[in-house]
């Protein structure tokens, strides 16, 4: 039996097309999406990468920063302490040549602040009267505005009295979170 030769190449044509269509294709279509899988994986771990050199870098920045954060933690304390506050107002008083006749806590408000993420600014409201002269009073006011606190100062009464010096009556807000 004689075998036709253009039968036998279209057979096996036929033979090897259906071993890479049943075999070959399917392990080429795996490799494709296998590929895919790591490029999918290798961008997401850029992207880790720089967000976490991002965080790296901030930190970094903050750490060359820490006085001026320090500055700002003083600016608006997380737990002001009264005893320190009353502390730095009479000592300041006293400093620009003022008497404390009388120093109480007015008032305690706490202000919601328009961003969310601020959270609430307390008030601590304060009473002064003090004895002095109007130039110890400005500067008085000028140390308050100099200091690391914020303060505010909201009412000035004035007075005199029979001497020389005279009376002041300021109302004091300090901020803190």
């Amino acid at each position: 039996m004689q075998i036709d030769r253009p039968i036998t190449i279209a057979l096996i044509l036929f033979i090897i097309l259906l071993l890479i269509f049943f075999l070959v294709a399917p392990e080429y279509n795996t490799f494709l999406s296998l590929q895919t899988q790591i490029a999918e994986k290798n961008a997401e771990y850029k992207s880790q990468f720089a967000y976490y050199g991002a965080i790296v870098k901030t930190y970094d920045d903050l750490q060359n920063h820490k006085k001026e954060i320090s500055k700002i933690d003083d600016a608006l304390p997380q737990n002001p302490s009264f005893a320190q506050t009353v502390y730095f107002l009479q000592k300041t008083a006293q400093q620009n040549g003022l008497v404390v006749k009388n120093l109480s806590l007015s008032k305690s408000s706490s202000n919601e602040v328009g961003n969310s993420y601020a959270g609430s600014v307390k008030d601590i409201g304060f009473t002064m009267d003090l004895l002095g002269g109007y130039t110890s009073l400005q500067s008085f006011i000028v140390s308050l505005e100099k200091s690391s606190r914020l303060f505010e100062v909201t009412n000035i009464s004035f007075g005199t009295s029979a001497g020389s010096p005279y009376t002041f009556s300021l109302q004091i807000k300090a901020h803190s979170y």
